[in-house]
Protein backbone atom coordinates (compact mmCIF):
# COMPACT_ATOMS: atom_id res chain seq x y z
CA UNK A 1 0.00 0.00 0.00
CA UNK A 2 2.81 2.31 0.80
CA UNK A 3 4.17 2.03 -3.07
CA UNK A 4 1.03 2.35 -4.21
CA UNK A 5 1.03 5.73 -2.53
CA UNK A 6 4.34 6.48 -3.83
CA UNK A 7 5.84 6.99 0.35
CA UNK A 8 7.36 3.46 0.65
CA UNK A 9 10.77 4.57 0.29
CA UNK A 10 10.64 7.76 2.37
CA UNK A 11 8.82 5.21 4.93
CA UNK A 12 11.25 2.89 4.93
CA UNK A 13 14.22 5.03 5.20
CA UNK A 14 12.88 5.98 8.78
CA UNK A 15 11.52 2.62 9.91
CA UNK A 16 13.49 -1.06 11.78
CA UNK A 17 13.16 -4.12 9.80
CA UNK A 18 12.56 -5.94 12.56
CA UNK A 19 14.57 -9.73 12.27
CA UNK A 20 11.62 -11.41 14.51
CA UNK A 21 8.89 -11.38 17.32
CA UNK A 22 10.12 -13.17 20.61
CA UNK A 23 7.65 -13.85 22.79
CA UNK A 24 8.89 -14.34 26.96
CA UNK A 25 7.90 -15.83 30.04
CA UNK A 26 7.18 -12.65 32.24
CA UNK A 27 9.01 -14.13 35.17
CA UNK A 28 12.08 -15.57 34.12
CA UNK A 29 12.57 -14.20 30.33
CA UNK A 30 12.26 -17.70 28.61
CA UNK A 31 11.61 -17.51 25.29
CA UNK A 32 7.73 -19.17 24.43
CA UNK A 33 7.78 -18.52 20.92
CA UNK A 34 9.86 -17.05 18.16
CA UNK A 35 8.42 -15.77 14.55
CA UNK A 36 10.49 -15.26 12.06
CA UNK A 37 9.91 -12.54 10.23
CA UNK A 38 13.07 -11.64 7.78
CA UNK A 39 12.89 -12.81 5.20
CA UNK A 40 9.72 -14.82 5.42
CA UNK A 41 7.15 -11.62 5.02
CA UNK A 42 8.85 -9.89 2.25
CA UNK A 43 9.10 -13.28 0.35
CA UNK A 44 5.66 -14.15 1.31
CA UNK A 45 3.90 -11.05 1.04
CA UNK A 46 6.05 -8.80 -1.06
CA UNK A 47 6.75 -6.18 1.52
CA UNK A 48 8.83 -6.29 4.48
CA UNK A 49 7.72 -5.93 8.28
CA UNK A 50 8.38 -2.64 9.09
CA UNK A 51 8.30 -0.96 12.46
CA UNK A 52 7.93 3.44 12.77
CA UNK A 53 7.88 5.77 14.95
CA UNK A 54 4.45 7.49 14.80
CA UNK A 55 5.70 11.38 14.37
CA UNK A 56 7.73 9.92 11.42
CA UNK A 57 4.96 8.16 9.90
CA UNK A 58 3.09 11.73 10.18
CA UNK A 59 5.66 13.90 9.20
CA UNK A 60 5.61 11.69 5.88
CA UNK A 61 2.02 11.74 5.18
CA UNK A 62 1.82 15.80 6.22
CA UNK A 63 4.80 16.25 3.97
CA UNK A 64 3.52 13.96 0.80
CA UNK A 65 -0.16 15.25 0.77
CA UNK A 66 1.52 18.93 0.46
CA UNK A 67 3.42 18.01 -2.07
CA UNK A 68 0.36 17.02 -3.78
CA UNK A 69 -1.59 20.26 -3.71
CA UNK A 70 -3.42 19.37 0.09
CA UNK A 71 -3.73 22.50 1.78
CA UNK A 72 -3.31 21.76 5.76
CA UNK A 73 -4.97 23.99 8.05
CA UNK A 74 -3.47 22.68 12.08
CA UNK A 75 -5.41 24.08 15.13
CA UNK A 76 -8.87 24.55 13.59
CA UNK A 77 -11.98 24.06 15.88
CA UNK A 78 -15.44 22.47 14.25
CA UNK A 79 -18.53 23.93 15.55
CA UNK A 80 -20.84 20.43 15.53
CA UNK A 81 -24.00 22.24 16.56
CA UNK A 82 -23.95 24.21 13.47
CA UNK A 83 -22.56 21.60 10.97
CA UNK A 84 -24.67 19.96 8.24
CA UNK A 85 -23.68 16.33 7.76
CA UNK A 86 -26.30 16.44 5.20
CA UNK A 87 -25.45 18.92 2.97
CA UNK A 88 -21.45 18.47 3.80
CA UNK A 89 -20.97 21.91 5.37
CA UNK A 90 -18.69 22.14 8.35
CA UNK A 91 -19.02 25.28 9.89
CA UNK A 92 -15.74 26.53 11.74
CA UNK A 93 -15.72 28.00 15.66
CA UNK A 94 -14.71 31.27 13.74
CA UNK A 95 -17.63 31.29 11.59
CA UNK A 96 -16.46 29.80 8.64
CA UNK A 97 -18.13 27.68 6.83
CA UNK A 98 -16.69 25.04 4.03
CA UNK A 99 -18.96 23.60 1.79
CA UNK A 100 -17.54 19.96 0.44
CA UNK A 101 -18.87 17.23 -1.84
CA UNK A 102 -17.55 15.04 0.77
CA UNK A 103 -16.38 15.30 4.41
CA UNK A 104 -13.56 12.38 6.01
CA UNK A 105 -14.41 12.50 9.31
CA UNK A 106 -10.57 10.58 10.19
CA UNK A 107 -9.97 12.26 13.72
CA UNK A 108 -9.00 9.40 15.81
CA UNK A 109 -10.14 7.29 19.02
CA UNK A 110 -11.50 10.51 20.56
CA UNK A 111 -13.49 11.78 17.39
CA UNK A 112 -16.20 14.52 16.91
CA UNK A 113 -17.00 13.70 14.04
CA UNK A 114 -17.97 10.18 15.10
CA UNK A 115 -20.22 12.23 17.73
CA UNK A 116 -21.65 14.42 15.27
CA UNK A 117 -22.56 11.36 12.90
CA UNK A 118 -23.73 9.40 16.28
CA UNK A 119 -25.06 11.66 18.66
CA UNK A 120 -26.53 9.23 20.89
CA UNK A 121 -23.48 6.63 21.36
CA UNK A 122 -22.12 6.09 24.67
CA UNK A 123 -19.32 7.77 25.18
CA UNK A 124 -16.01 5.83 24.76
CA UNK A 125 -15.24 2.50 28.07
CA UNK A 126 -12.56 2.13 30.12
CA UNK A 127 -10.54 -1.34 29.39
CA UNK A 128 -9.75 -1.27 33.25
CA UNK A 129 -6.04 -1.19 31.83
CA UNK A 130 -3.60 1.54 31.98
CA UNK A 131 -0.71 1.73 29.04
CA UNK A 132 2.70 3.09 30.71
CA UNK A 133 5.63 4.44 27.88
CA UNK A 134 8.70 5.38 27.39
CA UNK A 135 11.54 6.40 24.45
CA UNK A 136 14.81 5.44 25.64
CA UNK A 137 17.98 6.67 23.72
CA UNK A 138 19.65 3.90 22.32
CA UNK A 139 22.84 5.79 23.48
CA UNK A 140 21.81 5.12 27.13
CA UNK A 141 21.36 1.13 26.42
CA UNK A 142 25.06 0.73 24.70
CA UNK A 143 26.96 0.17 27.89
CA UNK A 144 24.30 -2.22 29.13
CA UNK A 145 23.41 -5.77 29.29
CA UNK A 146 20.68 -4.29 27.35
CA UNK A 147 22.61 -3.37 24.05
CA UNK A 148 21.49 -6.67 23.27
CA UNK A 149 18.24 -5.55 22.17
CA UNK A 150 19.61 -2.80 20.02
CA UNK A 151 22.17 -4.57 18.24
CA UNK A 152 19.69 -7.72 17.28
CA UNK A 153 16.14 -5.37 17.01
CA UNK A 154 13.64 -7.98 17.07
CA UNK A 155 10.19 -7.20 18.79
CA UNK A 156 9.97 -8.56 22.43
CA UNK A 157 6.50 -9.22 24.45
CA UNK A 158 6.97 -10.58 27.87
CA UNK A 159 3.45 -11.87 28.64
CA UNK A 160 2.14 -11.21 31.74
CA UNK A 161 -1.09 -11.51 34.43
CA UNK A 162 -3.57 -9.26 33.13
CA UNK A 163 -0.36 -7.30 32.03
CA UNK A 164 2.29 -7.26 29.48
CA UNK A 165 5.14 -5.35 27.67
CA UNK A 166 6.01 -4.70 24.11
CA UNK A 167 9.17 -3.12 23.32
CA UNK A 168 11.15 -2.95 19.85
CA UNK A 169 13.59 -0.48 18.41
CA UNK A 170 13.07 2.43 16.47
CA UNK A 171 15.66 4.97 14.48
CA UNK A 172 17.53 5.99 17.63
CA UNK A 173 15.38 5.11 20.43
CA UNK A 174 14.16 2.35 21.84
CA UNK A 175 9.98 1.95 22.89
CA UNK A 176 8.71 0.25 26.02
CA UNK A 177 5.22 -0.01 26.07
CA UNK A 178 3.56 -1.71 29.11
CA UNK A 179 0.12 -2.41 29.95
CA UNK A 180 -1.35 -3.32 33.54
CA UNK A 181 -4.66 -3.46 35.43
CA UNK A 182 -5.92 0.00 36.19
CA UNK A 183 -7.21 -0.78 39.79
CA UNK A 184 -8.44 1.78 42.15
CA UNK A 185 -7.33 4.46 39.22
CA UNK A 186 -10.01 6.31 37.97
CA UNK A 187 -10.15 6.90 34.24
CA UNK A 188 -8.19 9.52 32.01
CA UNK A 189 -8.13 10.53 28.56
CA UNK A 190 -4.53 11.59 27.37
CA UNK A 191 -1.14 10.94 28.65
CA UNK A 192 0.57 12.09 32.12
CA UNK A 193 3.47 11.66 34.00
CA UNK A 194 3.43 7.92 35.69
CA UNK A 195 4.41 7.25 39.14
CA UNK A 196 7.95 5.24 38.42
CA UNK A 197 7.75 3.96 41.69
CA UNK A 198 4.46 2.33 41.53
CA UNK A 199 5.93 0.50 38.13
CA UNK A 200 8.93 -0.85 39.83
CA UNK A 201 6.62 -2.40 42.73
CA UNK A 202 4.68 -3.78 39.70
CA UNK A 203 7.48 -5.60 37.48
CA UNK A 204 9.49 -6.64 40.37
CA UNK A 205 8.93 -10.35 39.59
CA UNK A 206 9.29 -9.78 36.11
CA UNK A 207 12.26 -10.91 33.99
CA UNK A 208 15.30 -8.75 35.17
CA UNK A 209 16.10 -7.59 31.57
CA UNK A 210 12.66 -5.95 31.53
CA UNK A 211 13.03 -4.58 34.72
CA UNK A 212 16.35 -2.80 33.50
CA UNK A 213 14.59 -1.24 30.86
CA UNK A 214 11.98 0.10 33.49
CA UNK A 215 15.10 1.67 35.55
CA UNK A 216 16.53 3.23 32.49
CA UNK A 217 13.58 4.25 30.96
CA UNK A 218 12.13 6.36 33.92
CA UNK A 219 10.30 9.02 32.94
CA UNK A 220 7.22 7.32 31.84
CA UNK A 221 3.88 8.62 30.45
CA UNK A 222 0.65 6.71 31.06
CA UNK A 223 -3.06 6.52 30.14
CA UNK A 224 -6.30 4.54 30.30
CA UNK A 225 -7.00 2.18 27.48
CA UNK A 226 -10.49 2.39 26.02
CA UNK A 227 -12.78 0.97 23.50
CA UNK A 228 -15.35 1.92 22.49
CA UNK A 229 -18.58 1.15 24.54
CA UNK A 230 -20.76 -0.40 21.41
CA UNK A 231 -20.55 -1.22 17.83
CA UNK A 232 -20.54 1.95 15.61
CA UNK A 233 -23.69 1.68 12.84
CA UNK A 234 -22.88 2.65 8.84
CA UNK A 235 -19.58 4.56 8.96
CA UNK A 236 -21.67 6.68 5.83
CA UNK A 237 -24.66 9.75 6.33
CA UNK A 238 -27.67 8.43 4.76
CA UNK A 239 -27.09 11.41 2.18
CA UNK A 240 -23.58 10.61 0.89
CA UNK A 241 -21.86 13.66 2.02
CA UNK A 242 -20.27 12.34 5.42
CA UNK A 243 -18.21 9.45 6.36
CA UNK A 244 -15.51 8.27 8.93
CA UNK A 245 -12.80 6.37 8.52
CA UNK A 246 -9.78 4.99 10.71
CA UNK A 247 -9.69 5.03 14.58
CA UNK A 248 -12.40 7.60 14.01
CA UNK A 249 -14.71 4.65 12.65
CA UNK A 250 -13.34 1.34 14.37
CA UNK A 251 -10.49 1.78 16.99
CA UNK A 252 -8.74 -1.02 17.71
CA UNK A 253 -7.33 -1.83 21.08
CA UNK A 254 -3.12 -2.11 20.23
CA UNK A 255 -2.44 -5.99 20.91
CA UNK A 256 -1.82 -6.74 17.05
CA UNK A 257 -0.20 -3.82 16.28
CA UNK A 258 -2.76 -3.19 12.96
CA UNK A 259 -4.75 -0.43 13.44
CA UNK A 260 -2.89 2.06 11.78
CA UNK A 261 -2.35 -0.37 8.35
CA UNK A 262 -5.99 -1.19 8.83
CA UNK A 263 -6.87 2.49 8.74
CA UNK A 264 -3.93 2.41 5.52
CA UNK A 265 -6.33 -0.40 3.67
CA UNK A 266 -9.54 1.70 4.54
CA UNK A 267 -7.96 5.41 2.81
CA UNK A 268 -6.74 3.25 -0.48
CA UNK A 269 -10.20 1.76 -0.89
CA UNK A 270 -12.21 4.75 -0.52
CA UNK A 271 -9.34 6.62 -2.97
CA UNK A 272 -9.66 3.94 -5.46
CA UNK A 273 -13.73 3.78 -5.06
CA UNK A 274 -13.65 7.73 -5.50
CA UNK A 275 -11.32 7.31 -8.56
CA UNK A 276 -14.05 6.03 -10.69
CA UNK A 277 -16.94 8.58 -10.14
CA UNK A 278 -17.46 10.93 -13.08
CA UNK A 279 -20.14 12.91 -11.03
CA UNK A 280 -20.54 14.26 -7.88
CA UNK A 281 -23.61 12.25 -7.48
CA UNK A 282 -22.20 9.13 -7.97
CA UNK A 283 -20.78 9.77 -4.59
CA UNK A 284 -23.03 8.29 -2.11
CA UNK A 285 -23.26 4.87 -4.20
CA UNK A 286 -19.34 4.72 -3.86
CA UNK A 287 -19.24 5.48 -0.61
CA UNK A 288 -21.84 2.37 0.31
CA UNK A 289 -19.03 0.25 -1.48
CA UNK A 290 -16.24 1.30 0.66
CA UNK A 291 -18.27 0.46 3.79
CA UNK A 292 -19.57 -2.96 2.43
CA UNK A 293 -15.84 -4.13 1.58
CA UNK A 294 -13.92 -2.23 4.72
CA UNK A 295 -16.34 -2.64 7.82
CA UNK A 296 -16.35 -6.23 7.79
CA UNK A 297 -12.66 -6.64 7.98
CA UNK A 298 -12.33 -3.87 10.25
CA UNK A 299 -14.57 -5.39 12.81
CA UNK A 300 -12.39 -8.52 12.52
CA UNK A 301 -9.62 -7.02 12.90
CA UNK A 302 -10.49 -5.04 16.25
CA UNK A 303 -12.01 -8.13 17.52
CA UNK A 304 -8.56 -10.79 16.85
CA UNK A 305 -6.69 -7.75 18.94
CA UNK A 306 -8.83 -7.88 21.94
CA UNK A 307 -9.10 -11.47 22.20
CA UNK A 308 -5.04 -11.37 21.39
CA UNK A 309 -4.81 -9.30 24.38
CA UNK A 310 -6.89 -11.63 26.31
CA UNK A 311 -4.99 -14.54 25.63
CA UNK A 312 -1.23 -12.46 26.14
CA UNK A 313 -2.54 -11.55 29.65
CA UNK A 314 -4.04 -14.50 31.21
CA UNK A 315 -3.79 -15.19 34.87
CA UNK A 316 -1.10 -17.52 36.11
CA UNK A 317 -3.38 -21.06 35.88
CA UNK A 318 -4.07 -23.74 34.40
CA UNK A 319 -5.15 -21.81 31.05
CA UNK A 320 -2.23 -20.23 30.80
CA UNK A 321 0.03 -23.44 31.09
CA UNK A 322 -2.17 -24.82 27.98
CA UNK A 323 -1.28 -21.70 26.02
CA UNK A 324 2.44 -21.33 27.16
CA UNK A 325 2.18 -25.73 26.01
CA UNK A 326 0.60 -24.40 22.41
CA UNK A 327 3.41 -21.74 21.88
CA UNK A 328 6.37 -24.39 22.85
CA UNK A 329 4.93 -27.69 20.86
CA UNK A 330 2.98 -26.63 18.36
CA UNK A 331 5.83 -26.25 15.45
CA UNK A 332 4.98 -25.56 12.94
CA UNK A 333 2.11 -23.02 14.15
CA UNK A 334 -1.47 -24.45 13.18
CA UNK A 335 -5.01 -22.63 13.34
CA UNK A 336 -5.67 -21.34 16.56
CA UNK A 337 -2.01 -20.78 17.41
CA UNK A 338 -2.18 -18.36 20.59
CA UNK A 339 -0.02 -15.88 18.67
CA UNK A 340 -2.80 -15.13 15.56
CA UNK A 341 0.05 -13.63 13.51
CA UNK A 342 1.78 -17.18 13.18
CA UNK A 343 -2.04 -18.46 13.06
CA UNK A 344 -1.47 -19.52 9.10
CA UNK A 345 -5.29 -19.16 7.84
CA UNK A 346 -5.50 -15.80 10.04
CA UNK A 347 -2.16 -14.49 9.35
CA UNK A 348 -2.99 -14.72 5.26
CA UNK A 349 -5.96 -13.33 5.66
CA UNK A 350 -4.11 -10.45 7.47
CA UNK A 351 -1.41 -9.66 5.25
CA UNK A 352 -2.20 -11.20 2.39
CA UNK A 353 -4.88 -9.01 1.31
CA UNK A 354 -4.79 -7.48 -2.33
CA UNK A 355 -6.83 -3.65 -1.45
CA UNK A 356 -6.86 -3.32 -5.31
CA UNK A 357 -8.31 -6.30 -6.60
CA UNK A 358 -10.73 -6.08 -3.79
CA UNK A 359 -12.02 -2.25 -4.32
CA UNK A 360 -12.23 -3.61 -7.88
CA UNK A 361 -14.19 -6.33 -6.77
CA UNK A 362 -16.59 -4.82 -4.76
CA UNK A 363 -16.80 -2.19 -7.75
CA UNK A 364 -17.80 -4.86 -9.90
CA UNK A 365 -20.52 -6.37 -7.86
CA UNK A 366 -21.93 -2.75 -6.68
CA UNK A 367 -22.26 -0.48 -10.16
CA UNK A 368 -22.81 2.81 -9.62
Amino acid sequence: MLAEIGIFDKVAAKAIQAPAIVLHSYRSGAILSKMELVPYVQDKYGAPYLVIHRADLRRILFEEAEARGAQVRLGVKIDIGKTSLADGVLHLANGEEIHADLVIGADGLQSTCRGALFPQLNPLRSTARIVNRTIIDTKAMESSQLNNLVLTPNIHAWLGPRSMAICYLLKGAYNVVLTRPAGDEPDFLGPRPADIEELRCFFRDWDPQLQNLVEIGHKFQKWTLLELDEPLGSWVHSDGKFILIGDAAHPSLPYLAQGAAIGFESALVLAILLSKATHSTQIPKLLQQYYILCQPRAAQVVQASKKMGDIWSMPDGALQTERDRQFLTEIPPSIGYPNPLEDPFFQNWLWGFDVKKAAEEVSAMYPI
